[in-house]
């Protein structure tokens, strides 16, 4: 109740300069002259302002609300309006404002009150109430003159400003400031609002509130500021929050629209007092994101020497390397969104609650980049590669080579992608460091960058499924660059996509004999045989390879499963072997090997790499499965 009484008095006091002493609802004028002889004397009558099923109290709203504005025209004294009346003289009445005339538009029927006879009279609507104008009545020999000033509480609009005006102080009162400042903005863009002279007061009240919802901003910076008790992670938030307070008052307070401009004193000042508050937020956040950023990625930086964090650790590591090798590593830049990691263990991240320690060591590599800085922070290397012994596959070489990339030591880069396909056993990293391995030929040797933008286009063609295009981007790419091998497997690839294995075969061969460390050409010419059944030519490719110094997991792997598939077992388990040395953790070689022994009818040794692979992923069910059907088929053989 109190808050409202409030509100209404403050409306009340933003209506009171805009009264006037003048103001008048009805006026009495003279309708006939003295007559000589002892005749009737003067008649006089009133105009009153009425509606059109004269309802009482008048509103703005029911005065305004007909199809004209309407009047009671009545006797003052002792006569009354009769039809001879209202057919005569009444026509001599008009309405005069600003030399304009306005004459009766409508005259209703002779009806009475407890006062006197009466007819209610319509005017245009032409006429403007919120303007003085005059009721003018012509006698024979004059015309009489008697000034309306309607107050402006029944000027049309008035119900709707006042309604504004309260709902503007209730949102003040509530602190609701932005709705506040809004319903100003609206009553200053409200055409129907422009006649009250008060409207003006909006653009006064609209700046006292920008204010106050500034210094409300104010008060909530200095709380969050002294709150040092409170998590890094909740003041950040609170200070991005509180900023939207200032940017708020610096994108909205000067509206052209509403010709309020910077140039204004008072929003000048309060424009700087937000600029001001900007400012020290922005340097109080960078300290805290600092310290919050480092608090989430220095266990990742430490590594697991401390002994925390072990298996989120080993996670964390796995995940940066799945991620930065993601990367196009044609475009020089490195861009987070562009970071793609496998659904599995972007689960695993999330689960481990991860993402946000992960999301920050990735934002500050791609600073340092741009600061022309090494990718990692050196001493995350370092620790890393102590641990490299924990993890089962070469993470340490993975991110050591993205970070030579980047760098450009090319050698070293190359050193440690040598030490990848050594151990790797996921054909997706290898292809990846296949790919940085050819980038960093390509800039040691130079003459192929121009080649190299000829395979973009045909790779555009191609996916757009416009393949003669592309076919001719990949024939032009040969003829820039006849020896790059890169070029050679790229045409390869399309055509082993459109269906030719005869082709890519040709072009597979051409690309690991002019590269003789390109494992993604011997990999692909593996597979065209693989899917032939071809074990001899399977073989001889592989064989070749293993010639050539590519003593890696995944030839001797494949060249297990060819003398395998070509009924040489010795040379299946003596490279499956090989494979095993390499990468020791490897579920694949050990049910590898365990089905060759099997075969080999050597049970005990099945039976112990079965077991190998069951305690490297207990939860695969392939070497369970095979471990139970050896158990069958030497119980069925007793």
């Amino acid at each position: 109740m109190q808050i409202r009484k409030l509100l209404f008095l403050t409306v009340i006091a933003w209506l009171l300069p805009a009264a006037l002493s003048a103001q008048a609802l009805s006026v009495q004028f003279k309708v006939r002259e003295t007559r000589l002889f002892g005749l009737s004397g003067e008649r006089f009558a009133k105009l009153e302002l009425s509606n059109q099923n004269r309802i009482t109290p008048l509103t703005s709203e029911n005065v305004n609300g007909g199809q004209f504005y309407y009047f009671v025209f009545r006797p003052a004294g002792d006569w009354n309006v009769d039809a001879d009346f209202v057919k005569e003289e009444i026509p001599r009445l008009v309405l005069r404002q600003n030399e304009e005339t306005y004459s009766i538009a409508s005259a209703g029927e002779i009806m009475s009150d407890s006062t006197s006879t009466l007819v209610c009279l319509g005017f245009p609507k032409e006429l403007k109430l919120h303007l003085p104008f005059s009721a003018l009545f012509r006698l024979p020999d004059s015309t009489i003159e008697a000034g309306f000033v309607i107050p402006q509480e029944y000027w049309p609009g008035y119900s709707l400003l006042t309604e504004a005006l309260k709902s503007t102080e209730r949102a003040i009162e509530e602190k609701r400031y932005p709705d506040a400042i809004g319903g100003c903005e609206q009553a200053l863009r409200t055409e129907a609002f422009l006649i009250f002279p008060q409207v003006t007061q909006f653009r006064g009240r609209r700046t006292q509130t920008f204010e106050s919802f500034h210094n409300q901003g104010i008060s909530t910076l200095v709380e969050v500021i002294s709150s040092d008790k409170k998590p890094l992670k909740e003041r950040i938030g609170q200070l991005d929050e509180v900023k939207k307070t200032f940017q708020f008052v610096l994108d909205s307070l000067p509206n052209p629209q509403l010709d309020i401009t910077a140039a204004d004193s008072a929003v000048k000042r309060l424009l700087d007092y937000a600029t001001t508050a900007t400012n020290r937020i922005r340097t109080v956040r960078d300290s805290l994101q600092l310290t919050l950023d480092d608090q989430n990625v220095r266990w990742i930086i430490e590594g697991s020497a401390t002994g925390k964090n072990g298996s989120q650790y080993q996670y964390m590591v796995e995940t940066l390397a799945y991620a930065f090798s993601s990367m196009d590593f044609s475009d020089t830049t490195v861009n987070p969104q562009k970071l793609v990691l496998p659904p599995e263990i972007q689960a695993r991240l999330t689960k481990e609650n991860l993402d946000e320690s992960y999301a920050t060591f990735v934002r500050q590599c791609s600073a340092r980049v741009q600061r022309r800085l090494p990718m990692f922070p050196p001493e995350f290397l370092t620790n890393l590669r102590k641990d490299t012994a924990s993890f089962f596959l070469p993470y340490c070489s993975m991110l050591q080579a993205v970070n030579d990339y980047y760098a450009g030591t090319i050698d070293s880069g190359k050193t440690e992608i040598t030490n990848i396909f050594r151990s790797c056993y996921v054909p997706e990293l290898t292809a990846r460091f296949d790919q940085m391995r050819i980038l960093l030929d390509t800039r040691r040797v130079g003459g192929k960058f121009e080649a190299l933008k000829v395979l973009a286009q045909a790779a555009t063609e191609e996916s757009a499924g416009n393949n003669d295009a592309a076919s001719e981007h990949y024939r032009e790419a040969m003829r820039i660059a006849p020896d790059f091998a890169y070029a050679t497997y790229r045409w390869g690839l399309f055509f082993a996509r459109t269906g030719d294995p005869i082709r890519a075969q040709t072009f597979f061969e051409r690309a690991y004999q002019s590269d003789t460390m390109y494992i993604s050409a011997y990999r692909q010419a593996y597979i065209l045989y693989r899917k032939s059944g071809n074990y001899k030519a399977m073989i001889d490719v592989l064989t070749r390879a293993l010639e050539r110094g590519n003593d890696f997991w995944e030839i001797n792997f494949n060249l297990g499963l060819a003398y395998f598939g070509d009924g040489d077992l010795a040379r299946a388990i003596r490279q499956f072997d090989r494979a095993l040395e390499l990468s020791p953790n490897n579920y694949e070689t050990d049910v590898q090997l365990g089905l060759a022994h099997q075969t080999a009818k050597n049970y005990q040794k099945a039976r112990e790499y079965f077991h190998r692979a069951i305690l490297i992923d207990p939860y695969r069910t392939d070497a369970v499965e095979l471990l139970n059907k050896l158990n069958e088929l030497q119980k069925n053989a007793r």
